[in-house]
């Protein structure tokens, strides 16, 4: 029961970590909420001794241990023992030891984060509960009120010691939003650059949003500077917020990403030497969890614990075939003479593949095949140990579990990649190799740019595609070396016979179990549309719009971007409609237009698959009749008595 329910998992949190922490402009502090690192909820904490470690970087120049603190909202459970105890540790130091009694009257309470010794990159807080309803520990894990919440509105407050003005500086900060300023009418050289950098930003500040803008404002800014801008990079901390310089050059861009990468490998422990190949790890068809980010995690404690990892399809390269889990599991052995249990289960996506006795065990050595019908976008393996103490032990203390998962001989393994099916569900992880974006209106550039960065986002890499005008007149799209390409233009600037829906007359899609009509669009209505489809082998998104109002494809697309909405994570079927249902909402719906689900029906327009969709059952009854028919005139033709030969 000591289990630490996570959004997106402790241990993913510490990679996420690595792109965050608080600005230094101006030695000016601003707090930092456990919400904007990842935990939309509350966290719960359950067990006796259940624990939670929250790290994010410290400033680069050391903090100031006057004015910097973490403040965190603990709600005990009202049934505990007012004289259990609450620990809060900073980097495995006792910081504070708080009562549940004191708890009650006063959930809020402000630790002081001292001094870090030289060299400390990281800020490690840790809860750590020691909780009990009577003398019987047992009989406390099974009433399920072993509870202590952590508040969702609990942050730090980080104030540095000096402001950082390096370009590493502005790459560690966590914004609560970012501007990027482009000029107002780009040359196609600067659009492509402005283009890929919004790229660029999306996919190193995930949980930022980021706003395109033609002219400088207030707060943090991303300038894009001419080609020529020397230097290439440039960051500066003034009274307005902090501004990144960046010329309008791919070479800059890409020397940014670098910089980001060697940035993020200042943490004790890592050589630059031992960092994995990305691309030759995809190549060998295996992942191991410190590729992922997850460096041995530990659990300690009683009842049931769980450890979770987060992997989506991004990570994988592609939809994988034959994946399968290889786990390398270590525990100290738990006595089965005694009476005590110890049972392991293995869960993806919510499903039990396998259970495991492990009373008495130290290891667990096994690789656990993991069904491609259960793979989504986003995906999570859990492994679950639960822990059961004999009634005569259960008096006094336990020897709590311990259990380590060893990160370099654990991980993902598969055989190969699936073809892509056309579904929204695959993408970022198709959009693998060089890409490029077709745009049919200088003015869609900002509709382009959200779409990219929001892709861009949920790929294992940034996407950094070339750019390319469409002419005026009505045309095909070329053939050429891309692997893969997004569309921003109206209905009549291309030809895509291929498309889910073709636009250039109204359309109705229809439900085809009650044939009732789920959307209609009319001539004279507006409506934003992305669609996503295989052109000739190709995965192709087209970003269009229906009407006379192209901003509702900006708007789609902005809304994709904005982390904030999550609209980018929940992509269903192969089209996306929106509509302004008023001034200031725009509706957004998913469809699945596949031959399993939805079907388009143009009014005035012959389809005769359509038709013998709607009349299916009729025509197989028929066919059964015809059938029917033809067998029984044979059975008659050759069921005839012979005749009797006539005498000559």
């Amino acid at each position: 029961m000591a289990r630490v329910r996570q959004r997106r998992g402790g241990w993913g949190l510490l990679v996420a970590g690595l792109l965050c922490c608080v600005p230094t402009e101006a030695v000016r502090a601003e707090p930092l909420a456990f919400q904007r690192l990842g935990y939309e909820r509350s966290v719960l904490l359950q067990g006796s001794n259940p624990r939670l470690d929250v790290t994010v970087p410290a400033p680069i120049n050391g903090i100031d241990p006057e004015a910097s603190f973490v403040q965190l909202r603990l709600e005990p459970s009202p049934v505990l023992k007012p004289t259990s105890t609450v620990r809060v540790l900073i980097n495995d130091e006792l910081a504070g030891i708080f009562l549940v009694q004191d708890l009650r009257q006063e959930p809020v309470v402000r630790v002081p984060i001292p001094n870090l010794p030289p060299g400390e990159r990281f800020i490690t807080v840790s809860v750590q509960p020691f909780l009990s309803i009577s003398d019987d520990i047992c009989a406390d894990l099974n009433t399920g009120n072993l509870l202590l919440r952590v508040g969702r509105d609990s942050f730090f407050e980080l104030v540095p010691r000096v402001p950082d003005a390096t370009v590493a500086g502005f790459l560690h900060l966590m914004y609560p939003q970012l501007t990027l300023v482009v000029p107002a009418n780009p040359s196609p050289e600067v659009a492509e650059a402005a283009l890929g950098l919004y790229s660029l930003l999306a996919h190193l500040f995930p949980q930022t949003p980021i706003l395109w803008s033609n002219r400088p404002g207030e707060g943090p800014q991303v300038i894009l500077e001419p080609a020529n801008f020397t230097p290439h990079l440039q960051h500066q901390v003034t009274s307005e917020g902090s501004r990144l310089r960046v010329a309008a050059r791919r070479e800059a861009i890409l020397a940014l990403y670098e910089e980001w990468k060697r940035a993020g490998l200042v943490s004790r422990g890592i050589r630059v030497a031992a960092v994995a190949d990305w691309e030759r790890a995809l190549k060998a068809n295996r992942l191991s969890l410190r590729e992922l980010g997850i460096v041995d995690p530990l659990l300690r404690g009683f009842g049931s614990q769980s450890l979770v990892f987060n992997l989506n399809l991004a990570q994988l390269g592609g939809r994988p075939r034959d994946l399968a889990a290889q786990l390398d599991v270590i525990m100290n052995p738990v006595d089965g003479r005694a009476g005590d249990r110890l049972t392991g289960y293995v869960f993806f996506n919510g499903v039990l593949l396998r259970t495991y006795n492990l009373t008495g065990r130290s290891q667990l050595n096994e690789t656990v095949t993991l069904p491609t019908r259960l793979l989504r976008r986003f995906n999570q393996l859990e492994l679950r140990f639960d822990y059961g103490a004999s009634p005569g032990n259960c008096q006094g203390s336990l020897t709590p579990l311990t259990v380590q998962v060893r990160s370099d001989s654990s991980g993902f393994l598969w055989s190969g990649y699936q073809a892509p099916s056309g579904e929204l569900q695959e993408i970022p992880a198709v959009l693998q190799g060089s890409g490029r974006v077709w745009l049919g209106d200088p003015q869609r550039l900002p509709a382009a740019a959200y779409l990219v960065g929001a892709l861009s986002r949920l790929a294992a890499q940034p996407l950094l595609p070339t750019l390319q005008f469409l002419p005026q007149e009505k045309t095909q799209l070329e053939t050429g070396d891309f692997a893969w390409q997004i569309l921003v233009a109206a209905p009549e600037q291309v030809e895509l016979p291929y498309s889910p829906i073709r636009l250039g007359s109204q359309f109705e899609i229809l439900n085809p179990l009650n044939q009732q009509v789920a959307l209609a669009a009319q001539p004279q209505e507006n409506l934003g549309l992305l669609q996503y489809f295989l052109l000739q082998g190709r995965p192709t998104l087209w970003l269009s719009w229906w009407g006379s109002d192209p901003a509702l494809a900006e708007r789609l697309s902005r809304g994709l971007a904005d982390p904030r909405t999550r609209l980018a994570n929940q992509l269903q079927g192969n089209v996306l409609t929106a509509y302004a249902a008023t001034p200031a909402l725009t509706q957004v719906q998913s469809w699945d237009l596949t031959p399993q689900g939805y079907r388009v029906r143009y009014p005035g327009r012959f389809s005769w698959q359509l038709l013998v969709w709607q009349y299916r059952y009729w025509l197989v009854l028929l066919l059964a009749i015809l059938l029917a028919a033809g067998a029984w005139n044979v059975y008659r033709r050759l069921a005839r008595r012979p005749e009797s030969p006539i005498p000559s």
